[in-house]
């Protein structure tokens, strides 16, 4: 057995949330239930560290393994703390998973800092390679999922592994290894929040749809948490860890309606009195109104439908193919409940025009959602539009902090950057300048002396700063 440190890494951006590192949290749970029990979980971001600041707690802690997670605008800081590390700790066995090293692979192994890289949902790659590690192991020829590096220095890539298709039979996260207490006076994902006291949960992991831009790092085969299974995991967090609010992080919660409907009648059974919030969204155009109604029994009170464009030959061009007039309806029904609604939008596709933005942005003022965040295009790697565009010719950064999704200058449109940065403020001011949004807000919204300061700062900096 090996004392392993499991590194959320952290890119400072503008966004100002986060979330409970899961990721390396679920490594953790798999790690520990192989008998790799001396495990630490760090977490940059709820830290607020520096790399420096980072591998000065990793010395402290002495791990003979390193594993770095990292999204695409943290590789910067993965490969800076990989760096440090092994100054620091020569002998530390460094291994970088999470979404990036899994699309990068081959990127991240040109770092002489990274001995190995995990790829995909690596559970059980990485328990694998713990039990190799403490066996003395030099040949990792048999071992699925990974990069390494052999006797002579040459990087070898073995096959890729399948990912678990039965979640249930995965351990929960490792509750045990975080202070649950440090992530009360963050953000969370979402921003709004109606208690402190909250978990992060993913119930099912992958989406089937085929949009471009969409990450890859789950696949498209949906795979579901059983409604039991996702229960029990709520019952230790409520009594366990005194959880009162829960952020579903699913890519499509509500892709099974029924399993969906089972989790909710589940907790509407428990009356745990919790409050819920789906800042990753539902795909709204097969979101049923019987399902609204039995979350909010159960306590949601807000939650994200992701339109992207209200353009059909944008939605075409996306692959997304969103029933846009549904998505009006069940927008319209759900506010109608009293559930805060939050719509997401993208600006900036290929061939993307100016009118074609705007039309978009008049759809958004028009309709019922409370609250909105428009983003910028990104064309992530791994992604088909990232395909896309580099076949294209299209300059894209080799600065992975430039893929940051609020201050990307990248765009992949018809329009010039100094008008899509100005269609993009104009459209929070179009958005939210309306009396009767205001108000719907300011009824609505939960802890209002903590909220309403926070999210003027943040409409300001969107709406307006430079």
């Amino acid at each position: 057995m090996k004392r392993t440190a499991l590194v959320q890494t952290y890119h400072p951006y503008t966004q100002f949330t986060h979330v409970h590192p899961l990721g390396v949290m679920m490594i953790a749970a798999v790690a520990q239930e192989r008998g790799h029990t001396d495990c630490h979980v760090l977490d940059m971001k709820v830290e607020d560290w520096t790399p420096e600041q980072c591998v000065e707690k990793l010395f402290e802690l002495k791990p003979e393994v390193v594993g770095l997670s990292a999204m695409t605008y943290e590789a910067g800081c993965m490969h800076e703390v990989a760096k440090l590390v092994k100054e620091r700790l020569p002998e530390a066995v460094v291994i970088c998973g999470g979404p990036h090293p899994s699309v990068a692979d081959t990127d991240v192994m040109e770092d002489e800092s990274v001995d190995f890289v995990v790829r995909g949902e690596g559970e059980f790659i990485f328990a694998d390679l713990l039990d190799e590690l403490g066996k003395g192991t030099t040949d990792f020829t048999e071992l699925s999922g990974i990069n390494w590096r052999n006797a002579d220095g040459e990087v070898i890539r073995n096959p890729d592994r399948s990912p678990p298709q039965d979640l249930d039979e995965l351990p929960f996260p490792a509750w045990n290894l975080i202070d649950h207490s440090k992530y009360y006076t963050v953000p969370r994902g979402g921003v709004i929040y109606a208690h402190k006291e909250f978990a992060t949960m993913f119930s099912s992991r992958a989406c089937p749809w085929r949009c471009t831009y969409c990450h890859n790092s789950y696949g498209k085969t949906f795979r579901e948490r059983s409604a039991e299974h996702v229960l029990a995991e709520i019952d230790l967090l409520v009594k366990d860890h005194g959880v009162k609010e829960l952020v579903f992080m699913d890519d499509i919660f509500n892709f099974r309606p029924e399993r969906a409907k089972t989790i909710a009648r589940g907790l509407i059974e428990r009356d745990y009195k919790l409050k819920l919030t789906f800042p990753n969204g539902f795909r709204g155009d097969i979101l049923d109104e019987e399902l609204v109604e039995l979350l909010v029994q159960a306590g949601m009170y807000r939650c994200m439908i992701a339109v992207e464009s209200a353009v059909p030959r944008i939605q075409k061009v996306m692959k997304k193919n969103l029933k846009i007039e549904k998505v009006r309806k069940i927008v319209e029904f759900t506010a109608k409940q009293g559930v805060m609604v939050h719509g997401a939008f993208m600006l900036g596709f290929p061939s993307e025009t100016r009118e074609e933005m705007e039309e978009t942005v008049k759809w958004a003022a028009s309709s019922h959602f409370h609250t909105a965040a428009f983003f910028r295009v990104i064309p992530f790697k791994g992604t088909e539009l990232f395909e896309q565009v580099e076949r294209a010719g299209f300059a894209l950064p080799t600065d992975w902090s430039a893929y940051e999704p609020y201050e990307t200058e990248i765009n992949l449109s018809e329009v010039p950057e100094s008008d899509i940065d100005k269609i993009n403020k104009a459209a929070y001011r179009r958005f939210y300048l309306r009396p009767k949004r205001l108000w719907q807000i300011l009824k609505l919204i939960p802890n209002k002396s903590n909220m309403i300061p926070f999210l003027a700062l943040l409409f300001a900096r969107r709406a307006y700063a430079r």
